[in-house]
């Protein structure tokens, strides 16, 4: 059997029909944002969807129907089957990525692919599969490459070691060589740049303090668009900008 794991659900929309055989599965997570904790599985989807619902409003049983159990699809892939992961390079992406990995990190009776949008002069169009046409992301589908049980094996470790807020870890394992993760020490050194020793001045709040220094007067929709120029490394959403906003003085005191 082939599945195919989307990195949410606007990516399921923009894909040609064509190649969408087999299952698809919708990773509907920002597990780039919040905490991450749970010694279980079970115990690990109660602190998501807890977050879930203080942060952005949503029922905790929608938590529940529409993301746990498309994890659950991942966890019961067939032994033989082909999967074919569609993320893109930036950090919300990867974390993400890492997590869907951890799944299947045990399981060498599956061939694991990666699709990835391609590179413009070496370097990763942060807009990701939403700057391409169907015939960009056919083509992506074609290149897609197959990945290794040492690339396996970083990834799950890389979740781990993000889970765990282990920033030594992260680094270590940021510095492994690896064709199909050429931006891994970028994004890693992107996270740890969001921490500070008081919560406000990370990389993030940093770039949004600046953008509102320049025109205080910008709205939501212009602040987001000018942060994801500066900052597309992150693959933010507007609901993740929305919230680093909220908890700035210089925003709210306006």
């Amino acid at each position: 059997m082939t599945f195919q794991i989307l990195n949410g659900d606007a990516l399921l929309d923009l894909l040609p029909e064509n190649i969408l055989s087999g299952v698809i599965i919708v990773a509907r997570e920002c597990l780039v944002d919040g905490p991450v904790s749970g010694d279980t599985l079970p115990d690990f989807w109660k602190t998501r969807a807890s977050f879930i619902a203080n942060e952005y409003g949503e029922e905790q049983q929608t938590y529940f129907t529409d993301v746990v159990t498309e994890f659950d699809e991942i966890i019961a892939i067939p032994a033989g089957s082909e999967v074919n992961l569609w993320f893109e390079d930036d950090l919300f992406c990867q974390v993400n990525l890492w997590f869907c990995i951890s799944l299947l990190n045990s399981r060498d009776d599956l061939k694991v692919n990666l699709i990835r949008p391609p590179l413009t002069d070496n370097r990763p169009d942060w807009r990701g599969f939403g700057a391409l046409d169907r015939n960009a992301l056919a083509k992506a589908y074609q290149d897609r490459t197959l990945l290794g049980e040492e690339d396996i094996d970083l990834l799950s470790k890389l979740w781990i070691a993000f889970k765990n807020n282990d920033r030594l870890r992260m680094t270590e394992l940021a510095t492994n060589a690896s064709a199909h993760f050429p931006f891994l020490g970028e994004v890693v050194q992107a996270h740890l740049e969001r921490h500070s020793d008081d919560h406000q001045s990370g990389r993030p709040e940093n770039t949004l303090r600046q953008i509102l220094k320049e025109n205080p007067d910008h709205d939501f929709k212009t602040i987001f668009k000018e942060f994801s120029l500066r900052e597309g490394i992150y693959g933010f959403g507007d609901s993740q900008v929305e919230s680093l906003l909220n908890k700035l003085p210089e925003y709210k005191n306006r």
